[in-house]
């Protein structure tokens, strides 16, 4: 058992002051006050930082030089888990971007065996299509976009959430059906890449899907004589996902929609191999993809995946668009624990829960400390964006 001292805690619940945290293994023990720390605890002085939980990525394509869909191997998982921890992200999902459907069986088994071992870090899959809209479907290649197989929505089923947390679909393109085969067996569906109309949207959200993936990209653009996919997002409210990069999506529409989605609004980063890495070019969906002034385009000016952290996104989310920190650290952990079912023990600063933690510097949100499952990590110098 050791205890984290000289911090501001950020449970997810509330805001403590003059508390220290308790861990004992791979979870934490309790908050106590500073006297009732046991006598043979080690105490680690954060000096005066914000601890709060571990970020949670649900849609993280690549980082630190790898992509998922290039290489669909525990040696990629790997590398990803050790390259994005150094930002504060303490669980992902690594998402396939639409691919063959061998593509898709490989990254379910490899998924599956990977968490018998290690099911902390990566919390299962997050397949992004291939069942979209070819009109909306940004950097995806048009060649892998297909119609849903049911064979394949079968075996998603079968393998369960434990394997596929969530799957990106376009509402126009699936049924109702499979929309409750797999929302019935706990994986979730998220629409997105979807030139789908309103009235559409907001059917296929109340047959069952319960997501929306990066709001406002992907989808057919907000107008007076048809809301589309981002009107049904603002009248339905699923969990929402959003990119906080001022790239994606500019400040004032990132507070119009946390105005309207509230407390199901959370953060994603939508990473590319780039991140954590020294890569100023990379394939994606068949395009060259540059990187330059922290944006990823395509030679055409389509938007492929981005640069952005989840402690960016904490950074940018209180610096640009004026959300309280409280409330910018719940978008980037509890929510997205909530939205995939996974907040019993991920997302909070609580007795029980796993000790996946990030320590903040108070000004400069950058990160000092990470704890996974216990262990500290300490990360290099991450500069922030202005």
């Amino acid at each position: 058992m050791y205890a984290l001292i000289n911090c501001k805690i950020y449970t997810g619940n509330e805001v403590l002051e003059n508390s220290a945290l308790l861990i004992e293994g791979k979870r934490i023990h309790s908050v106590v006050a500073p006297d009732d720390i046991p006598a043979d605890a080690e105490r680690i002085d954060l000096e005066g930082s914000i601890l709060a939980p571990g970020f949670i990525d649900l849609q993280l394509n690549g980082c630190g030089g790898v992509f998922f869909n290039d290489d669909i191997s525990a040696e990629t998982l790997d590398r990803m888990s050790h390259a994005i921890i150094s930002t504060g992200c303490t669980s992902f999902l690594p998402t396939l971007v639409s691919a063959p459907e061998k593509d898709m069986l490989k990254s379910m088994e490899v998924v599956r065996e990977y968490r018998k071992n290690s099911p902390d870090m990566v919390l299962g899959l997050h397949l992004e299509g291939p069942y979209l809209s070819r009109k909306r479907k940004g950097i995806h290649n048009p060649d892998m976009i297909k119609n849903p197989n049911e064979s394949i929505l079968h075996h998603i089923v079968e393998l369960g959430p434990e394997v596929t947390r969530m799957c990106t679909m376009a509402p126009e393109v699936i049924s109702e059906e499979q929309v409750q085969l797999l929302e019935n067996a706990g994986v979730k569906v998220s629409a997105g890449h979807s030139a789908a109309t309103c009235p559409r949207a907001r059917e296929m959200f109340r047959a069952g899907i319960s997501m929306a993936t990066h709001l406002f990209n992907g989808m057919e653009p907000i107008q007076g004589r048809e809301p589309s996919l981002v009107g049904a997002v603002y009248l339905e409210k699923p969990w929402t996902g959003i990119i906080v990069d001022g790239v994606h999506v500019s400040w004032d529409n990132v507070e119009l929609a946390k105005n309207i989605v509230d407390k199901k609004l959370f953060c994603i980063t939508d990473a590319t191999s780039a991140v954590v890495s020294e890569q100023t070019e990379f394939i994606l969906g068949n395009q060259t993809v540059y990187v330059k002034n922290g944006k990823c385009a395509a030679a055409d000016g389509t938007i492929g995946g981005s640069m952005l952290t989840m402690d960016r996104a904490v950074y940018n989310c209180v610096r640009h668009v004026g959300i309280e920190l409280d409330e910018a650290l719940r978008m980037t952990s509890l929510y997205p624990a909530q939205a995939i079912g996974i907040d019993h023990e991920f997302g909070r600063i609580e007795k029980g829960y796993r000790a996946d933690l990030v320590a903040l510097e108070t000004e400069s949100l950058e990160v000092r400390a990470v704890f996974k499952n216990g262990k500290r990590f300490n990360p290099p110098h991450h500069q922030k964006e202005e």
